[in-house]
This record gives C-alpha cells, sequence and structure tokens, in this order.
C-alpha cells in the first residue's frame, strides 16, 4: 500500500531541490551581474484561543510562514521565477513561471502561475499585510472551524496556484489613471462533493478532468501626486470558475469585488467574494433537504490601517463569512451559517525589514436567527496573535 503522504513527500523533495538548483545557479550570476534577484521572508506565529475545545480542533497554535523566491532574468523581455513556501501546509511551489513581457500592455506567464483573483493576491505573505491572520474569505488553513465538515475553509483561499498560463498587462488612461488586466486559463479547483483545496497542492499538480477553467480580473488606480491629502485610489473585479469533479460535471463559479483607498496617512480596505458551488445530490447522508443543488459561500472584510508613532501601526478589522445550501453529509452546519470576527492588532518594526505582530480577534457566531437552541454550528470565543518575523 502506497503511504498517503508520499505525494506531499515528493512535493516537498522537488521544491527544496529546485529552490536548491537555482541558488546555486543564483550565486555566480550574483557576482557577475544583476539578472538574478533573491528575496523571501519568514514568520513565526502563536496563536491562543481561551476555549479549550475550540484549540482542540484548530490548526497548531504554533505555526511556521516563510517563502524562498528566485528570479532570473533570461533576457529583457524573458525572466523565470519561482517560488517555494512553508506554512501549515507543507512545503509547496506557489509558482513556477516562465514570463515574457515584450510589451507593457501584452506579457504572458506560463507554468504554475499565482491566480490573480483579489486585492488580498498582491499581499499573502506576513511582510505583505499588518494583520496576523488572513481574511476568512481568503484563508488557506489557520481558521476556526474550517475543516471540511464545517466552513471548509475561505471563497477562495490565498495563495491561489493552479497549472496554466495568464495573459496580463498594463495601460494608462491618462496621466493618472492605471487600468490592470488579466486573462488566464488554469486546471482549476478540484474535488468530488464540494472543492477539496488540499488537492490543488498535491503533486504533481495536473488536472482531474478535461475541462480547464478560466478567469479575469481587472483592476484601476488613480495615481495621486502623493502631495496631498488624497492619496492612491483603487477598485478592481475578480472572475472564475470550471467544472471541478472528475466526471467534469459539477460547477463552480466565484465573482469579487475589492477597493482601496488612502486619506493622509490612513488606508482603508474592503473586499466582498461570492462562490456558488454545484452538489453531488446523489450522494447518500443528507439530513436536510435539497432545495437547491447548489451552496453559496459569501463574505467580505474591512480594514483600516493608520501609523502610531514611527515604529508602530494599528490595523483594525471586521469580516464575515457565510455559507447558505444544504449542509453536505457528516456536516455540523445549517442550511445558512454566518462566522463573524472582529480582529485589532499592531505591527511593530523594531528594526529594517523586521516586524513583530500583536493581534486581538473575536470569533462570533451570527448563524441565522430562528435556528433551534443548541443547534448553531460554532461558538464565540476570544484570541490573540503573537508573531515574529522578517522579510529580505
Amino acid at each position: 500500500m502506497t503511504s498517503r503522504s508520499a505525494p506531499r513527500r515528493i512535493a516537498a523533495a522537488a521544491a527544496l531541490a529546485l529552490t536548491a538548483a537555482l541558488l546555486a545557479g543564483a550565486r555566480p550570476a550574483r557576482a557577475g551581474g544583476d539578472n538574478v534577484i533573491v528575496s523571501g521572508s519568514v514568520y513565526v506565529d502563536y496563536w491562543g484561543i481561551e476555549r479549550r475545545d475550540i484549540a482542540a480542533r484548530t490548526p497548531r497554535s504554533i505555526s511556521p510562514d516563510a517563502s524562498l523566491k528566485v528570479q532570473v532574468d533570461v533576457h529583457d523581455d524573458l525572466a523565470f521565477s519561482a517560488k517555494a513556501c512553508f506554512s501549515c501546509h507543507g512545503i509547496d511551489l506557489e509558482h513556477a513561471y516562465l514570463d515574457y513581457t515584450p510589451k507593457t500592455w501584452f506579457n504572458v506567464q506560463v507554468g504554475r502561475i499565482a491566480v490573480p483573483f483579489g486585492e488580498y493576491a498582491n499581499r499573502v505573505d506576513q511582510s505583505g499585510h499588518k494583520t496576523a491572520s488572513a481574511p476568512l474569505i481568503y484563508d488557506m488553513g489557520r481558521m476556526a472551524y474550517g475543516e471540511k465538515n464545517a466552513m471548509n475553509l475561505g471563497v477562495i483561499p490565498q495563495p491561489y496556484s493552479d497549472t496554466g498560463a495568464l495573459l496580463y498587462g498594463i495601460t494608462w488612461l491618462g496621466e493618472s489613471l492605471q487600468v490592470w488586466y488579466g486573462l488566464y486559463g488554469v486546471a482549476g479547483m478540484r474535488g468530488s462533493n464540494d472543492l477539496d483545496f488540499t488537492s490543488l497542492r498535491t503533486v504533481y499538480y495536473t488536472d482531474n478532468n478535461d475541462q480547464p477553467a478560466g478567469g479575469a480580473r481587472v483592476a484601476v488606480t488613480w495615481a495621486s501626486s502623493g502631495k496631498g491629502f488624497f492619496g492612491d485610489v483603487s477598485v478592481g473585479a475578480s472572475a472564475t470558475g470550471g467544472r471541478y469533479d472528475r466526471a467534469a460535471k459539477l460547477d463552480y463559479a466565484a465573482v469579487g469585488a475589492d477597493a482601496s483607498m488612502k486619506l493622509g496617512p490612513v488606508t482603508f480596505r474592503g473586499e466582498y467574494a461570492a462562490r456558488r458551488t454545484d452538489v453531488d445530490t446523489s450522494a447518500n447522508g443528507y439530513k436536510w433537504a435539497i432545495v437547491d443543488p447548489f451552496v453559496v459561500k459569501e463574505g467580505w472584510y474591512g480594514e483600516i490601517e493608520h501609523p502610531l508613532g514611527k515604529h508602530v501601526d494599528m490595523v483594525y478589522r471586521y469580516d464575515e463569512l457565510r455559507r447558505k445550501g444544504v449542509p453536505l453529509p457528516g456536516s455540523i452546519l445549517t442550511p445558512d451559517s454566518l462566522l463573524v470576527r472582529y480582529t485589532a492588532g499592531l505591527v511593530l518594526t523594531p528594526a529594517q525589514a523586521v516586524y513583530v505582530k500583536l493581534a486581538w480577534e473575536y470569533w462570533s457566531d451570527e448563524t441565522m436567527i430562528g435556528t433551534p437552541p443548541g443547534t448553531t454550528p460554532f461558538q464565540d470565543f476570544h484570541s490573540i496573535h503573537l508573531g515574529f518575523g522578517g522579510a529580505f
């Protein structure tokens, strides 16, 4: 019998081997030129939960989050980029692609790409955002009630890496309005009855059916001069969809919208994402009547950041995640389950490229009013985060 952990060991070995090979090739290039760029980050987080029963069912209280990226500029129009990451899901390749960039308005990535869905996709590394945890709609694996028999993670867990090609570009409308656009075709999400996000990280990153998925993103940014009270303003929209089961009969479709703006020293952000996913109505074990042959998962977050002195930044966030539709066999959910989280945190930067994160979170069950007492799927609780990291 083959060990179920063998694919993960193979993926880990492949990621480490690729990274080592890239670094080995990077040393001479770095010494003799500037066509190789190496960057990365390391972060360790402690997540403390007040309730022992909830802590026992959540991901590890102490977890690592590290990444190593190597980019090799082959010539002016062609580059190779690979990024290995290590987190609660183990070692994986976040991306490994060729990037052909002949024009600012016409560029192509081919390989294992980081799929552009939402603004948060640009800030997935811990050094890229102020909060200690990811928004619920994009959580990859460190959320309460994220098991398959509960919320089954977020709407589109980030980073969303997949095999395929991305056509993208940037154009300017006047002197201040920038438009970024991208259109992609990828293998797509996988699963059997609802999505199985673990399968996206299963070597050898192949599709489980013969139906490719597709999607697009567009983001418009008004660039300020940097001299006034009003800073940059951005709005974006994303969409993706395909068929996720082996027989290619079950569809999924996701959409998202995001906006951000800067007023003086304060940054405001907000995102919404929703996904409709077909379910297998022929599966056994449903305890609720199937009204619609699909479920809808949606949520949003709002975030405010501002400095508090030279070496301290504050961040506040409200986010929620909702699932509507028939609970799957074995699920603890109701047909309308809502999880809400309040977050307040600060980031200390005692030295350049070094940071400490402190955060308080309050998780609240807001499942539909009218649900019989004792049948709500979640419990309210407080938690704290303490993390230390750096980037280079």
